[in-house]
């Protein structure tokens, strides 16, 4: 995944291909694999890519939706935004929160239009199209501000319904962004002797963001979490004489990465097809790694361990009985036959020992000529054929010049098979064997 972010991180137009993004890579959605900056052209290649957008380019409305269909919805969000905004909502982008629908009292992004579109093109241009959009700070709503519960403000892994600081760059000037269940609010950080709204201090601020009335545990800002760039902590903790924890640019675009929000709706959503990529993507990813799924993993790894540790023990247990088998079957050999000191294969050698009893008590084995013969004349089934040559070595017999035609000697061939004889059939001759042991 390649999440970018304009350089300066401020609302202003895209300045051409030579425009600067800072970026940042992760493999599996959980960790940062590397961060950088430079033009689109020369941005790490991926196949979700992820545009965070600055929070002064979004502003945020509450709305109750109509009970509308979908495609009648963007036209219903002009007619209740149109007294809201400064700008003719025909030049505007709007995008609801995840999961909202028509019938609901949701949050709205709105965004200039022509100004994201050029961020799109610029990177559409080098070759890094988006696949989606998220803001870097966005409305807090209840019930995903309690605990750690799955929605659009998960990744900050909030216990009580808390305020959200943020303290960054925008360009040169050094802004405070803050999230709450009121929505996002943006102030410069000025030292109190430059006029900073009078030297507002961290309490002024939470008083001024909190619901009123608010039944929440502890004082107001009890619970608030305050995060700042490195490079602009120092400031906005002698400003709001509050102390602030660091989080860089690229964990801070990774955070909003791993929410659920996603801008690219309406007139800039992508097709179905591709949504379902993405998510199936983003599912895959938070299974490999996302801290959430790791029972589910290791009990995943214990579920594939134990079968296979099964299928071995099983395989052990098959080879310990092949091995007492191929065992009694050498004992036997060496019993019966004494003078067997060497077992290379037992069922061949005891055949051989048998055989040789029998031509030694004068008794017929299968591999006598006289065997054969009696074979040959059970599978002719009464008809006459009779070779007119043969040819007898030990176990083995050629019957060559028969007086029959060719189908009936591979009809004979074909008899003694199934009685298990091993036949060779090769023009005119037939050499016949006795069945394996």
């Amino acid at each position: 995944m390649l999440i970018v972010t304009p350089s300066d991180f401020s609302a202003a137009p895209p300045a051409g291909p030579a425009a600067l993004f800072d970026w940042a890579t992760s493999a599996n959605g959980q960790q940062v694999l590397d961060h950088g900056q430079g033009p689109a052209s020369l941005l790490p290649r991926d196949d979700d890519v992820v545009l965070v957008l600055p929070p002064r380019a979004v502003s945020w409305h509450r709305v109750a939706l109509p009970k509308v269909a979908t495609a009648r919805l963007r036209a219903a969000l002009d007619g209740l935004l149109e007294d809201r905004v400064l700008t003719d909502t025909a030049d505007l982008h709007f995008a609801l929160e995840p999961g909202g629908r028509s019938g609901q009292t949701v949050w709205v992004a709105a965004c200039h239009r022509t100004w994201l579109r050029g961020w799109l093109q610029t990177l559409e241009s080098a070759g890094r199209p988006v696949s989606r959009i998220v803001p870097a700070l966005w409305p807090l709503v209840e019930y995903e501000a309690v605990g750690a519960a799955p929605g659009a403000s998960r990744s900050f892994a909030l216990e009580v319904p808390s305020t959200i600081h943020w303290a960054h760059h925008e360009g040169e000037q050094a802004w405070l962004g803050s999230a709450s269940l009121l929505g996002v609010s943006c102030m410069p950080l000025r030292e109190p002797a430059s006029g900073m709204a009078g030297g507002a201090t961290a309490s002024a601020v939470v008083t001024a963001l909190m619901p009123p009335g608010s039944d929440l545990p502890g004082d107001p800002g009890d619970f608030d979490v305050w995060l700042a760039d490195p490079g602009v902590a120092e400031l906005a903790e002698r400003v709001l004489q509050q102390r602030f924890e660091l989080v860089a640019r690229p964990a801070w675009l990774l955070r909003c990465a791993q929410s659920d929000w996603n801008l690219a709706q309406f007139d800039l959503s992508l097709s179905a097809g591709v949504r379902r990529s993405q998510r199936l993507r983003r599912t895959l990813r938070q299974w490999r790694s996302a801290p959430a799924w790791r029972p589910a993993r290791w009990g995943l790894a214990a579920l594939v361990g134990a079968q296979l540790l099964g299928l071995n023990a099983a395989a052990w247990h098959e080879r310990s009985l092949l091995s007492a088998k191929q065992e009694a079957v050498q004992q036997t050999l060496q019993t019966s036959f004494p003078q067997v000191t060497l077992v290379l294969d037992a069922p061949v050698q005891m055949q051989r020992e048998l055989a040789r009893l029998q031509q030694a008590s004068g008794a017929l084995t299968p591999g006598d000529l006289e065997a054969l013969l009696t074979a040959i004349d059970q599978a002719a089934n009464g008809e006459s054929m009779v070779p007119s040559s043969i040819e007898y070595t030990q176990g083995e017999g050629r019957f060559k010049g028969w007086r029959a035609s060719e189908d009936q000697v591979r009809a004979l061939q074909q008899s003694l098979e199934r009685n298990g004889w091993r036949v060779r059939f090769d023009g005119s001759e037939i050499t016949l064997r006795p069945p394996e042991p």
